[in-house]
């Protein structure tokens, strides 16, 4: 096979033209004598300046064809920035050229590294280097010190520069953030109906959802109310700052948060029952925790039951609660711990390398925007095209938070879990098939079980039940399906991990409860 070259084009900004470059360096290559077929083309977006080395996706790509391929005997590029802006960096890639005798075609300005015979540096290309190497870092310099400049300027007149504006506000001509025209009357309606009634957030949240259900969509419930005690969190709402300017009074800002530290998640009323399920028991729809309801109910119900109707009868839920922490004590007696962690840790060290992907990621769209900035400063873009840029590397930047703030709580958790399993997880031979008690009976289940998790079946009179655990266990994540016609007639099922079911309970429920304690016994067969 013939000798082969490796084109290597980059730009550091999507605005930058990548194929006519590309182009030019195809023309060369063919002017040395490199046909089609004996072209490797490398192209990439990434900034010389901010990555290293060995984050550069090019040159990582170029190494591997020079380490891989024989027959890659030349490289050519645009001009000595495309390999590298840096000073380190650059006389890296040109030493590692230089050891395996790789010739590098540099076309602006027109230069060859090596001599024709090619044992050291051409004389030539050597001052350039040294020379270009020293401006382009120098170049980087000012220029960060030129945006740092533009920065402060727009600060000190109050404008706004990067970053997604605040929820009730919106950025003028002048690119001052003002008061949004409905928006900023949302928020202060917000805060005044929080403050002069005996709503709750949740019960703000109803209130909002039924005036502005476009914003706080009703079906949404966990997106919506996270972002409302977003609202309630901001402080610049009653202080403002150099950019944003107050839309409420510090006074009222004082008692809704005087009112927010007194809310406390407590019962409506004292109820005498022992319930298992108590604190543990969660609707599958809206992610709320299920609450005891009294009366003629007897059931655990979501607060939200008027969207999804979701509810379960109490003697059913802790006989399900009671069955699955007895089948994980029974079964993990003989608990591998050591396997086990090491089963953890992969999955932990599998989300903290999901999650520097992500950061990595978050950085890339932030120097955009730096970058996007410095080509606006300098009119290669209108203010238009500007805002738009900006507002689409803003979105994807909030994107990256959220994976990042979801994966910080994976991996708390499964770094608890290794702590859990290394302290607490000592189970010995309990003979918990007698405990008959409700105090030991609830102190299993709080040491096993995080929570239950209830959502309707998928036929008629069922309902769909099933477990996440405080520690790791051995069984698979267990599920029941319960399914009823009548009181007096019901069955409960395990759902196994191939689809099959047991029947672990067939019965009627009215004759086999205790009538000292109320509990929902098990039907001797």
């Amino acid at each position: 096979m013939g000798k082969k070259i490796i084109i290597l084009s980059r730009i550091s900004t999507s605005p930058q033209d990548i194929e006519g470059q590309t182009k030019d360096l195809i023309r060369e290559s063919e002017r040395l004598g490199f046909d089609k077929d004996h072209q490797i083309i490398i192209e990439s977006v990434e900034s010389a300046i901010k990555l290293s080395e060995d984050e550069r996706r090019g040159i990582q790509k170029m190494k591997y064809y020079i380490e891989t391929d024989p027959n890659i005997d030349s490289v050519i590029c645009w001009e000595p920035s495309r390999l590298s802006r840096r000073q380190k960096d650059l006389y890296s890639i040109r030493d590692y050229l230089k050891d395996r005798k790789i010739q590098l075609y540099v076309l602006n300005p027109y230069t060859k590294l090596l001599n024709e015979q090619r044992t050291d540096f051409d004389p030539n290309a050597n001052v350039m280097f040294t020379l270009f190497a020293t401006l382009a870092e120098n170049e980087m310099m000012i220029k960060r010190e030129r945006f740092q400049r533009a920065k402060k300027e727009m600060k000190e007149r109050g404008q706004k520069f990067g970053g997604a504006t605040i929820f009730g506000y919106i950025k003028n001509k002048e690119k001052k953030c003002v008061p949004h025209p409905i928006h900023s009357k949302i928020i202060v309606e917000l805060f005044n109906h929080y403050i002069t009634t005996d709503s709750s957030l949740y019960d703000t949240y109803v209130y909002a959802s039924g005036v502005w259900p476009d914003i706080f969509p009703v079906r949404e419930y966990k997106k919506a109310q996270r972002k409302m005690m977003h609202f309630f969190e901001l402080e610049v709402y009653a202080t403002g700052n150099w950019c944003y300017p107050p839309l409420i009074t510090k006074e009222v800002w004082d008692k809704a948060h005087e009112k927010m530290s007194k809310a406390r998640c407590s019962a409506r009323y004292n109820c005498k029952r022992e319930l298992l399920c108590r604190g543990k028991i969660y609707c599958g729809y809206c992610g709320r925790m299920m609450t005891g309801s009294g009366g003629r109910t007897k059931a655990y119900i979501c607060p939200t039951d008027k969207l999804h109707s979701i509810q379960i009868n109490w003697d059913i839920a802790d006989w399900i609660m009671w069955e699955e922490t007895r089948s994980v004590i029974n079964i993990n007696s003989t608990f591998d711990i050591t396997k086990r962690i090491n089963e953890i840790q992969k999955e932990l060290d599998a989300k903290i390398a999901l999650k520097k992907q992500y950061e990595e990621k978050k950085q890339s769209y932030q120097q955009q925007t730096e970058k996007l900035l410095d080509i606006f400063l300098n009119n290669r873009i209108n203010e238009e095209l500007f805002n738009k840029r900006t507002d689409d590397i803003n979105d994807h930047i909030r994107i990256c938070d959220e994976y990042i703030d979801k994966l910080n709580v994976e991996i708390s958790s499964y770094q608890n879990m290794i702590e859990d399993t290394k302290t607490n997880w000592n189970v010995k031979a309990i003979n918990v098939d007698n405990i008959d008690d409700f105090p030991t009976r609830q102190e299993f289940v709080r040491k096993y079980i995080k929570r239950m998790v209830v959502e309707r079946g998928e036929i008629p009179h069922s309902t769909h039940v099933y477990f996440e655990y405080t520690m790791p266990v051995i069984i698979p994540r267990s599920e029941y399906l319960y399914i009823y016609h009548n009181q007096d007639n019901l069955r409960i099922y395990r759902i196994n991990e191939d689809g099959t079911e047991d029947l672990v309970y067939n019965g009627v429920s009215k004759a086999k409860r205790n009538k000292k304690t109320g509990r929902f016994e098990k039907r001797e067969e």
